[in-house]
């Protein structure tokens, strides 16, 4: 019997096999040409016309070997520099600092600190226990700026505002990225987090399931080709897995709570996105930090739906701060009360006893679970679309 394989289905095939090649050529010496010559022999038996079951194994060795020879020719190090680029990044560092200055001046502690870790990812002058607090109620990605953070800000920013703005939501949010790298002076981590969340974007904007995937393996591909090396960053794989979690697990969660009509629409949606993103992450924290924080789903139900209304109010202070210094300050503290409502879901939730608890996973361990999870959550969005076909333009991410 012949295979069939969807142009859609060879591009992320493509993309799949590419990132595959840089994980596996991290841990193998081979020689280039080698290398070169089997990439060579493969591309030729690709482009020659075969059935279509030989055409899709050359796809996947051509990528593969493709990625083996990108690790071995960089070293996992970024190959692609621009200088006029290293000249702006060094320009918006410069404003970053001053922003920090500003901010510092205009709220008390530890609150002006808790913003600038959030706004500019800088942490520090935030309070070690404070920080620690973060730690074990599961909320120290907010001054951790990576795609996972900034792709539920956006998501949420889109549930909030998409009943008054309609489709113009979307470039309202990608505006937010915009000023939310440009504030942060565009350091590679924070340019990382905007291409996963602008992918998260446009995925959602589209409106289909396999295009969505397709998006997002091709910015994790696209990242991991110019700079192999983040494949093994933990704010890399927090990026994918949250994003495929708010692509493919939050449809089916926002379904399920449909049937408590009590709860407004929009909180349904943040508690779906919020849950999924959470449940994806969780083996790849746990296998990092060889812990698991109890209460992290509550804590993060608490404070993740007030995220883009702080925001809001932090880069819209910011800016009114560099041009009307008083008017700026009394922006800034609008934010204050969200500030402590985050210190003090901290601190309670913390207090409670088994909060966090002592938990390890090997890499092998982790990799099979998050596999599994993957399987479970590409079942679960089937089924439930083949039962609700509608449930991925229903959904509210599909209909920005």
């Amino acid at each position: 019997m012949g295979v069939t394989v969807t142009p859609s289905q060879k591009f992320l095939i493509f993309w799949l096999a590419l990132i595959a090649g840089l994980a596996v050529g991290s841990k193998i010496d081979l020689p280039v040409m080698t290398l070169f010559w089997l990439l060579a022999l493969w591309l030729c038996l690709l482009i020659s016309g075969q059935q279509e079951r030989v055409e899709l194994i050359s796809i996947i060795m051509s990528a593969f070997i493709g990625g083996l020879a990108v690790w071995q020719l960089t070293g996992g190090e970024i190959w692609f520099k621009a200088g006029f680029l290293q000249g702006i990044v060094a320009k918006l560092e410069q404003f970053r600092d001053t922003i920090t200055d500003r901010i510092f001046l205009a709220m008390p502690e530890p609150h002006g600190s808790l913003l600038t870790g959030i706004l500019l990812g800088n942490r520090v002058k935030l309070d070690r226990d404070l920080l620690e607090t973060f730690r074990v109620v599961g909320l120290s990605h907010l001054i951790a700026v990576s795609g996972y953070n900034l792709s539920i800000l956006t998501v949420n920013a889109q549930a909030l505002l998409r009943p008054w703005l309609g489709r113009r939501a979307v470039f309202l949010s990608f505006a937010l990225i915009v000023a939310f790298v440009i504030l942060s002076g565009a350091p590679s981590s924070i340019l990382r987090a905007a291409v996963m969340a602008s992918a998260l974007l446009l995925a959602t904007y589209l409106g289909r399931p396999r295009r969505s995937i397709n998006i997002l393996i091709f910015a994790a591909g696209f990242l991991a080709l110019f700079e192999p090396k983040i494949i093994f960053e933990i704010g890399f794989q927090l990026s994918i897995a949250a994003t495929y979690a708010l692509v493919r697990l939050a449809p089916v969660i926002a379904w399920s709570l449909e049937r408590y009509p009590k709860i407004p629409e929009t909180l349904r949606l943040i508690i779906a996105e919020t849950l999924a993103a959470t449940l994806m992450t969780a083996p790849i924290l746990i296998a990092y930090f060889e812990r698991i924080s109890l209460v992290s789903p509550l804590s993060n139900l608490l404070v993740l739906p007030i995220m883009p209304i702080l925001m809001g109010i932090g880069i819209a202070g910011t800016a009114l701060v560099l041009l009307v210094p008083a008017l700026g300050n009394l922006a800034l503290m609008l934010g204050w009360p969200l500030l402590e409502w985050i210190i003090q879901v901290s601190h309670r939730l913390g207090g409670l006893e088994h909060a966090v608890e002592a938990a390890s996973l090997p890499l092998w361990a982790t990799v099979l679970i998050v596999v599994g999870m993957v399987v479970a959550v590409e079942w679960l969005f089937l089924t439930w679309r083949r039962r609700v076909p509608d449930i991925a333009v229903n959904f509210r991410l599909a209909r920005i």
